[in-house]
């Protein structure tokens, strides 16, 4: 059903996607209201600015920050907890595009995201197969049939007002209450366990033979290293001369021992 969905996107419209490099968001005689220097986007022109953000307690936000012709919105949302980086980043392009559904009389959209693997991501179209790209390859869809839409990379924490919004916004997001409970992805669910069963492996047993460093060091003797390897195979009967018969240790017997 994805692959329809996006096969039928594909042939609809196209969108560009653009990821230059630090120094071509900086030119000469552009700049931002409160001075900043980025790309020049013409005045008419959507700029949408997407950012995420997660704590230490696996909480995350994101934020979009909207400059339309005639206003500009900020919105703050709180995603699912241990909810990745990619998705919190995809579900805050999601939302930005819901919110310019209903403007008008504008030119073309520009997506700002500092997220790499995220315009990547949407750029190769027909391998989209998650809920949240599928959603937005709708939108883009819907906005692309009157509107040029641009997916542009930007630089992070190099003062593009736009972004350092975002990133604040996203930032009071986690602090949001979670109003509901949205399914994780099979990713994220397996990152979860990986996590959990990484920190179990790290904590070590309470036995107190685990923490010797040498064999037989649970004899207490103080002996060299061949007498503790020595000491250590007789008392867990781990000999060479040991051999099994019907389910039961064996040891050969030897005939000096006899005479």
């Amino acid at each position: 059903m994805y692959a329809d969905i996006v096969r039928t996107i594909g042939s609809i419209f196209s969108y560009k996607t653009t990821a230059g490099r630090k120094e071509s968001w900086y030119s000469s005689g552009s700049h931002e209201a409160d001075g900043t220097p980025v790309k020049e986007i013409p005045g008419v022109d959507i700029q949408i600015y997407t950012d995420e953000s997660k704590n230490e307690e696996n909480q995350s936000g994101s934020g979009i920050y909207i400059k339309t012709p005639r206003e500009v919105r900020k919105i703050k949302l709180r995603n699912p907890d241990n909810c990745s980086v990619f998705r919190s980043e995809l579900l805050a392009i999601e939302a930005g595009l819901e919110a310019i559904l209903n403007e008008n009389n504008y030119g073309a959209v520009w997506i700002l995201s500092d997220s790499l693997s995220s315009i990547q991501h949407l750029k190769d179209c027909n391998n989209v197969g998650d809920r949240t790209g599928i959603s937005i390859l709708k939108l883009l869809r819907h906005i692309g049939v009157d509107h040029e839409v641009h997916l542009q990379w930007i630089p992070s924490h190099v003062d593009i007002y736009g972004n350092k919004v975002a990133d604040n916004l996203a930032k009071q997001g986690t602090a949001e209450p979670l109003c509901s409970t949205p399914s994780l992805t099979f990713d994220e669910i397996y990152s979860i366990r990986k996590n959990k069963d990484l920190k179990t492996w790290r904590v070590p047993p309470s036995h107190d033979w685990h923490k010797r460093s040498s064999p037989g060091g649970s004899i207490g003797l103080a002996c060299d290293r061949a007498d503790q390897t020595a000491l250590s195979r007789f008392v867990s009967g781990h000999l060479r001369s040991c051999s099994f018969s019907h389910g039961n240790k064996v040891f050969l017997v030897c005939a000096n021992l006899l005479e």
